[in-house]
């Protein structure tokens, strides 16, 4: 049996059978006809038979209990999140006071420092003045006459006025100079914990934020690689270790 010509002008699929007698019929370019009626008989009844029906069915019911698991677990997990990010606040918040309180407490030791130097200061000056008298005194003890050069009671006390101002003077710039040591390392500190606070004022803000938020608002969006671990993050045991 051969094939059947001259072809219609309508595109026809190729199939082993395709051209023979009684198979397929020719399709032209005005018909939408792709399958002969017995083949539409037989898809007919494979696809209404029970089997297919059942399979149907069972696909759908295992479809919807497939969706419904999926969103029973979604709330489980969003439930979960918001405890989380509750417990999370509540963390920020607690450290944010206590870096707050920590603050007001080395601003006003860097002011006590200050007036601690101010008042070093103000000693040091104070002590040039019998410093400056007791060597006077010696100076001019020296323009006595030679029999009269006498290491008397009186110089052995002004020697030794001096000597104790002298050692008084070098305490007092002893002690200022690790005062004023200690108020930048309390500068540098006070800068760093300003840091924290505001790193710690920024992620509460992010934190309230996102607390607010839910599958129902409309301000979602898709952002790619928001669930990767950043390079920069850490650990929340070094976090906790940080705080402390």
């Amino acid at each position: 049996m051969g094939p059947i010509g001259p072809w219609a002008a309508g595109h026809l699929d190729w199939t082993p059978q395709a051209g023979c007698t009684g198979v397929r019929p020719v399709v032209d370019k005005y018909s939408i006809t792709r399958y002969s009626t017995g083949e539409w008989r037989k898809n007919n009844q494979y696809t209404l038979t029970p089997r297919a029906t059942d399979k149907a069915r069972a696909l759908d019911i295992q479809t919807k209990k497939d969706i419904e698991k999926a969103f029973v677990d979604m709330n489980k997990k969003l439930d979960d999140s918001n405890k989380k990010l509750d417990t999370r606040i509540k963390d920020l918040t607690y450290w944010k006071k206590q870096v707050e309180k920590t603050l007001i407490a080395i601003t006003d030791e860097i002011n006590k420092l200050d007036e601690n130097r101010a008042k070093l200061k103000g000693a040091c000056k104070i002590l040039m003045m019998p410093e400056a008298i007791s060597r006077e005194c010696l100076e001019l003890r020296t323009n006595r006459y030679e029999p009269d050069l006498v290491r008397d009671d009186a110089e052995q006390e002004l020697i030794k006025e001096v000597a104790i101002v002298g050692e008084i003077r070098r305490v007092f710039l002893n002690t200022l100079a690790k005062v004023e040591e200690q108020m930048l390392m309390n500068k540098a500190a006070k800068s760093s914990i300003e840091l924290d606070w505001s790193d710690k004022m920024v992620a509460l803000k992010l934190d309230r934020k996102n607390a607010t938020l839910s599958p129902e608002s409309n301000l979602i969006l898709y952002h790619p690689g928001v669930a990767r671990w950043p390079e920069n993050a850490t650990t929340l045991e070094y976090w906790k270790h940080y705080c402390t």
